[in-house]
């Protein structure tokens, strides 16, 4: 007779091998071992008094197990390690890379935390995507903001963040968290209840919230700049340089000398010339355009910033960690201090700068026939503005006399645009018309307007993509490392979503089984022009996508319809542009095999870096965006204005309005009835009404919440679905 302790059969059950099993084939595990029936039915029922087992519909299952995880088929545990990411609602889902997302129940997260890396054990579920978190392998964000409040003598901060569900306690016995020179962290502590903070983690307690201290102070609550701070602190967005850093920028040369001409074509006597917008202040591409018979010869001259930051200098490794500059409505965080990004790296007029040129000769096909790409000075003649083009460009008679020398120039290089913009159409360039903001600060009053591609925009784009695309090439023909921009198709689960969407608008597609191609989109976007509904269909398009990121392998770009892309036109404020320069110059000087051995690793990194910090930065962006719109409309509560209903849910419709602020319309506001919601065809519906999304309404502003950045709207009195005035019905007839 075999021999079995109870240590070794709970074991059994706990990892996984006897795991909702029936006791049949419990005793069908034992028979080879010559374990009794008798033996196995003692040690199961003794287990299950003593509350190690539970036995649920004849099958036994470890006490440990959480709540309600009971599969409807055994299964054997298995381990995963994820990014963890928690839902306002109480519940979360742990992202495995390479995947799907599995998903947490508010009782199995254990003492993880929004953004932490964890290690979870998979329950099975209906879809095999249930799952409980066993340990944190990495804490994300031990720094966050929130408000301080207290009750019952204690201090607590409640964190902005909804995701994070716990509050932090702030033990105001220790005296730990006092700079020096400052009060201390009781004093602080007392101080702050009521104003927004940033509150440090420093211990996770078993089963009690996390304990902390205050690090600083914001301000006051409800206020702008104390909200855009917070936003600011809680994504972990720099915005201090260090000594070393500093230093380092204002060692750096402020003009450029004899010395730094060496092996650069001189282009100082054509004419180059930069076209921003009027608040730009640091200028890092210039172009140039001759004719030669019935070919443009376009110059895209870009600023030499690896000239000035140093591989592995205090420099490069701040550009690095930054991945990006952030713009907000109010400010610029730069990736490079001010010193260089708006001095000597900055293609000011009238001052010699040091450049990398790409020259491309384009035919009248608008193909690239020959491509030049060679390090250079030059001294920029103009600093135009998006602005001044256009005027430029529609024929403004004053501006074409004073600026006499170059408005033939502007007038072919919109020849040029055209014919790039038509050969990239063909293609299947993908040109989104979705709409995105302009935020401005006029005399301390915020305005919002939706903003406009104009010519001139569109001109510097097409002549930024066309260089962006001729390195690209470059690089990838010769095999030398690169960090290349990819965007990938639409999943096929994404694709079969845009096309549900488009059905409900009654637009049936028919694209291949493999997906779609740039083409397909491009017509999809052709036909609504001109619908009520183009804007939301633009935005839904957009949603579908995958999102663009730096590889250091070339997979092409859906959007652009491009075989080969890189980012080079912005190393001012990209980093990834910044290694582009550094590759091609290397190339251009020959030293591109000692280049590789050390570097071809770094970029793989880099572009890993770089695509999660533009996601920080983008997110940060819209964040703030949001912010600046809700303040905008708190004072337009009881305004009326027209917009589009842009997506319905179970629990209401959201609204876009003209100037892109968007708002929410909840269930409880509409008309009275009993709604129903129609998750296929995306609408909301009662036996007279249905919301859907494309439809134009008139909604009236009810509340704008700046710490949420949540605007409320209701239907307008006068909107055709509007409650019902019963005393204005038509009179029977008679």
């Amino acid at each position: 007779m075999g021999y079995l302790s109870y240590t070794k059969l709970l074991s059994l059950f706990k990892d996984g091998t006897l795991y909702g099993k029936s006791f049949s084939a419990v005793l069908n595990y034992f028979a080879k071992s010559g374990v009794g029936r008798n033996i196995v039915s003692e040690m199961t029922d003794e287990l299950v008094l003593k509350g190690e087992l539970i036995k649920k519909d004849g099958r036994f299952y470890p006490a440990d197990m959480p709540k309600g995880a009971f599969p409807e088929k055994p299964v054997r545990f298995e381990m995963k390690t994820g990014a963890f990411r928690c839902n306002e609602k109480g519940f979360g889902f742990v992202t495995v890379e390479g995947d799907k997302d599995y998903y947490i129940r508010a009782e199995n997260m254990g003492q993880a935390l929004n953004g932490d890396t964890v290690e979870i054990r998979l329950l099975g579920g209906k879809f095999g995507d249930l799952a409980e978190i066993v340990k944190v392998v990495e804490r994300g964000a031990t720094k966050i903001t929130g408000t301080v409040f207290s009750e019952g003598g204690l201090i607590y901060v409640r964190p902005d963040d909804k995701a994070y569900f716990a509050d932090i306690f702030i033990d105001t016995r220790s005296k730990s968290g006092a700079e020096a020179g400052e009060e201390s962290h009781f004093k602080t502590a007392f101080d702050a209840i009521g104003k927004k903070v940033l509150v440090e983690i420093t211990s996770f307690p078993k089963n009690r919230c996390p304990e902390g201290k205050i690090s600083k102070v914001i301000g006051n609550r409800f206020e702008l700049e104390t909200e855009e701070t917070s936003l600011v602190l809680l994504k972990g967005v720099e915005t201090e340089f260090s000594e070393d850093v500093l230093k380092e920028s204002s060692a750096a040369a402020h003009s450029v000398d004899d010395r730094d001409l060496e092996k650069r074509r001189d282009l100082r006597g054509d004419i180059v010339f930069t076209i921003d917008g009027e608040s730009a202040k640091d200028f890092d591409d210039a172009v140039s355009l001759k004719i030669e018979g019935d070919k443009y010869v376009l110059g895209v001259h870009i600023a030499d910033v690896s000239h000035y930051v140093k591989e592995n200098g205090a420099l490069d490794k701040s550009a690095f960690a930054r991945g990006t500059s952030v713009y907000l409505p109010d400010k610029v965080i730069p990736m490079l201090p001010f010193e260089l990004s708006n001095g000597i790296c900055s293609l000011n007029q009238g001052v010699d700068r040091l450049t990398v040129s790409v020259v491309v000769t384009i035919d009248k096909e608008g193909n690239v026939s020959d491509t030049e790409i060679f390090k250079s000075v030059i001294k920029s003649r103009y600093r135009l503005t998006y602005t001044l083009v256009d005027k430029l460009l529609e024929g403004d008679e004053k501006l074409g006399n004073e600026y006499n020398d170059i408005a033939d120039i502007i007038q072919k290089m919109n020849g040029l645009r055209c014919l790039l913009e038509r050969r990239r159409k063909k293609a299947g360039y993908i040109d989104l018309d979705v709409k995105e903001s302009d935020i401005f600060l006029e005399n301390g009053n915020i305005l919002v307007s939706a903003h406009r591609s104009t010519p001139a925009t569109r001109l510097i784009e097409q002549f930024m993509i066309t260089a962006n695309e001729a390195v690209a090439s470059y690089l990838y023909y010769q095999n030398l490392p690169c960090v290349y921009r990819i965007h990938e198709k639409p999943t096929q689960e994404k694709t079969e979503q845009l096309k549900s969407f488009l059905k409900v608008l009654g637009m049936n597609v028919s694209w291949r089984k493999d997906g779609c191609h740039p083409k397909d989109i491009r017509k999809l976007l052709k036909d609504c022009e001109g619908k009520d509904y183009f804007a939301v269909v633009n935005k839904t398009v957009l949603r579908s996508m995958q999102k663009a990121k730096y590889s250091a392998i070339n997979l092409g770009h859906f959007g652009l319809a491009s075989d080969c892309y890189c980012h080079f036109t912005s190393p001012i404020r990209r980093y990834p542009d910044l290694l582009v320069h550094r590759a091609l110059k290397r190339t251009l000087d020959g030293q591109i095999t000692s280049f590789i051995d050390l570097y071809e690793d770094f970029f793989i990194k880099a572009a890993e870096n770089s695509s999660k910090t533009e996601r920080v930065a983008e997110d940060l962006e819209r964040a703030v965006d949001d912010l600046y719109k809700t303040q905008f409309m708190s004072d337009k509560v009881g305004n009326e204005y027209d917009g589009i209903v842009s997506s319905v849910v179970s629990s209401g419709f959201f609204v876009e309005l003209e100037n892109t602020c968007e708002g929410f319309v909840p269930i409880e506001l509409l008309p009275a009835g009993t709604y129903t919601f129609d998750k296929e065809n995306m609408c909301l519906s009662t036996y007279r009404r249905t919301y859907k999304v494309g439809d134009r309404v008139k909604i009236c502003v009810v509340s704008a919440d700046i710490a949420s950045r949540k605007v409320d709207f209701c239907l307008a009195k006068n909107d055709r679905n509007a409650p019902i005035d019963r005393k204005k019905r038509r009179p029977r007839a008679k």
